[in-house]
């Protein structure tokens, strides 16, 4: 299918083949079927603006719909990515406007009314279109993957409860008793039977063409039953049971202009409300339509170009005066069942449309008021069922219940309230949630967690032992108010421990970002170390949290220290243990007493000054190096000349033996920091060694043995300490 898309792709020449003889058929019958069933669902929606006091404009109102849902369906047909898209007015936005329309004819009486009513269509189109072209643009076709779920289904939701509230004032029932009443039982029961049967086959999948045979028994049963009643066509138009009365002759409703001229702009700026809770849903909508129809054809859709698409369409729909609309998912996705990838269907539908409004009232008179209703009652309950039923399943329990929420605010209250009150609540959710989660990735002692530097194995081992003396906090995630403080109660619990740490380090390597009232919360960190005399080190800060922490830096440099990386923070830490250990000879660099004499007659003693390489990536193995004091330091030097810090060696430890005894190049680069003195081990005296004296060799290979050992044991216990 991937393969038909992208020759589908190709505009024109794919719609010139739709109308070859051999497709020529299939195009025609499934864009008339579309352009019917739309026709009668956009008469419909656009009965949910023009009600009320609005009701003997209906006929502009319908001219309108029909022809701003051809210029819709058109317009993103032809420039949509995905071939075969179609587009319409739609029920989310039909339903917000007709609440900002009857409040405007609440307050603007007579002809100005409908004036301002249309020219406040008008200008939501076009406000639509420029919203949709500027996210199309501007590249933001992702951001519907950042509202929440629950938000967005409660606002779907509730958009299916003003449709279904809508279609109940069309059809008369403005209260429980008005559903009893003899006088209503001609529209509503008729109109519930047809909504309960589109229901059903909805559940069972039927095709497009069973939706309309069944909207074609339907008005054709009305009108036997009329007929075997005694009620003629013109009593059923006096009884409101059919849609009109219709001027004879084209619906075309004519230019907006008059209507900019004599609309009341101060009822319209008072609705603004409406205008915005539109272009909040019907964007956010669309996109999640788009994202439905990637999961249902398995084919991805480029969403930047689909908003670009919808929003000429929307501002060609404003321009004649036209509602707002975008793409219908289910007819999309029928159409690709259908016919496949194609424009053609979806170009004929529109034309098909327009052919409604060339006939005019000959055609829409014959329309049953209970076709409308039972149309809009289906579409409400299916907006119902989807997101109050249907999602149940899939949602937390929490958030099922905001969703509902969130209908029961715009059912009482209204629906930019309910926007409100979504957003504030997910958030709401969003950071108890967050605060649940451990801001401590890890937290290590330093004798489960050491740095890069390589000691003798007596400053090691001292290490190991002492290393309860250093604790190590691995901070992840966001920290705000409600993570900062469970940092702050592991910090005093090891304060508060027998044996407390002389040092606590704090490492933002993963945390991706610090709020201010949590840099207040590190001021009391900062506090509890002070007055217990525990220095703080914090590590791994970035730029922005850098610029954060300076103050606190500066104020506490007696107890603060800040260094790049975790690395260099712990040694730092381990480097003043083993200073303050030196008075009993633990920190003593020598030669290991592990080597035995007999090896000295092979071993060369060097020095090397700061700067100077002793060993180089790539070379062959110089031999072994035992550094009886100084510093080196291992890199990596990457392919680009990028160099990378690997450990640090000082007195007491080896390097050097991996190559030798692997007889390959040696793996890294070793520079002296500062002078090291050394024992080398030339390649050519450790065959001697090994052909003239075996045992002392051996006690050289036992040495080395325990050195790599070591090395991996120290790994091990990382790993451990990472994992539990």
């Amino acid at each position: 299918m991937s393969q038909d898309l992208r020759e589908a792709g190709d505009r024109w020449p794919g719609l010139r083949a739709d109308f070859l003889p051999r497709a020529l058929s299939t195009t025609l019958v499934t864009g008339f079927i579309l352009g019917l069933v739309n026709s009668l669902l956009t008469i419909a929606l656009v009965s949910l603006i023009f009600r009320g006091d609005l009701a003997d404009a209906l006929p502009i109102g319908v001219g309108l719909g029909l022809i701003s849902s051809a210029v819709l369906a058109l317009v993103v047909a032809i420039l949509s990515s995905f071939p075969g898209l179609y587009a319409g007015v739609q029920d989310a936005s039909a339903a917000i406007i007709g609440l900002s329309a009857a409040a405007v004819t609440g307050i603007v009486i007579g002809p100005q009314g409908l004036d301002t009513v249309l020219a406040m269509v008008a200008i939501t189109s076009l406000a639509t279109g420029l919203a949709f072209l500027a996210m199309g643009y501007l590249g933001w076709g992702e951001i519907a993957r950042f509202v929440p779920f629950p938000v967005i289904g409660g606002l779907l939701a509730g958009t299916g409860y003003l449709i279904l509230s809508g279609s109940l004032g069309i059809l008369g029932v403005e209260s429980l008793a008005d559903m009893t009443s003899p006088e209503l039982a001609g529209l509503l029961w008729p109109a519930l039977t047809v909504a309960i049967l589109f229901f059903v086959a909805a559940r069972r999948a039927w095709s497009s063409r069973a939706y309309l045979l069944m909207l074609v028994a339907a008005i054709a049963g009305f009108h036997l039953a009329s007929r075997v009643g005694g009620v003629s066509r013109v009593e059923a138009l006096d009884r409101g049971w059919l849609l009109g009365p219709f001027p004879e002759g084209s619906l075309w409703p004519g230019s907006v202009v008059d209507a900019l001229v004599g609309a009341d702009w101060a009822a319209i700026a008072a609705e603004a409300t409406g205008l915005v809770t539109v272009l909040v849903i019907v964007p956010i909508t669309l996109l999640l339509y788009i994202s439905a129809l990637e999961v249902e054809t398995k084919v991805d859709v480029d969403m930047n170009r689909e908003l670009k698409a919808t929003g000429w369409a929307n501002l060609a729909s404003g321009a004649i005066g036209g509602p707002p609309g975008y793409m219908y998912l289910a007819d999309t996705v029928i159409t690709a069942r259908l016919v496949g990838p194609r424009r053609g269907a979806a170009v004929v539908a529109p034309l098909t449309t327009l052919t409604v409004v060339a006939l005019g009232g000959v055609i829409l008179e014959l329309l049953p008021q209970m076709v409308i209703g039972g149309l809009l009652l289906f579409v409400g309950a299916e907006f119902l069922y989807e997101w109050l039923w249907t999602s149940r399943r899939r949602m937390a329990r929490l958030d099922y219940i905001l969703m509902w929420a969130i209908v029961l605010v715009i059912a009482t209250i209204g629906f930019l309230p309910g926007v409100a009150v979504g957003l504030v609540a997910a958030t709401g959710l969003f950071v108890l949630r967050y605060s649940r989660i451990d801001v401590i990735k890890h937290r290590l002692t330093g004798a489960e967690h050491q740095s890069n530097i390589e000691r003798s194995s007596t400053d090691a081992e001292y290490l190991v032992a002492n290393g309860d003396a250093i604790d190590i906090l691995e901070l992840q995630g966001f920290i705000f108010f409600g993570t900062a403080n469970k940092i702050l109660g592991r910090v005093r619990e090891s304060f508060d421990r027998s044996h407390r740490p002389r040092f606590v380090v704090l490492d933002f390597r993963r945390v991706t970002g610090v709020d201010s009232s949590a840099v207040a919360i590190f001021e009391r960190v900062a506090l509890l170390a002070r007055d217990r005399s525990v220095r703080i080190v914090i590590t791994g800060l970035g730029a922005e949290e850098t610029s954060q922490f300076s103050d606190l830096v500066e104020d506490y440099r007696d107890i603060i220290v800040s260094y790049p990386d975790l690395d260099y923070g712990l040694a730092s830490c381990e480097d003043e243990l083993l200073h303050n250990a030196v008075d009993s000879g633990v920190a003593k660099r020598d030669l290991p007493a592990e080597l035995p004499r007999d090896l000295e007659p092979y071993l060369v003693e060097r020095q090397f000054e700061p700067g100077e390489v002793l060993m180089r990536q790539g070379d062959p193995s110089p031999g072994i190096y035992l550094i009886r004091s100084g510093r080196a330091t291992v890199v990596l030097e990457g392919a680009s000349g990028q160099r990378v810090r690997l450990r640090t060696l000082l007195g007491g430890t080896v390097l050097g033996e991996i190559s030798l005894y692997r007889d390959e190049p040696c793996t890294a680069t070793v520079v002296a920091d500062e002078r090291c003195d050394v024992l080398h081990l030339t390649p050519e005296s450790f065959s001697q060694l090994c052909q003239i004296d075996p045992r002392v060799a051996a006690e050289l290979h036992a040495f080395v043995a325990r050195t790599l050992a070591g090395r991996v044991s120290h790994a091990n216990r990382a790993i451990r300490a990472l994992h539990d």
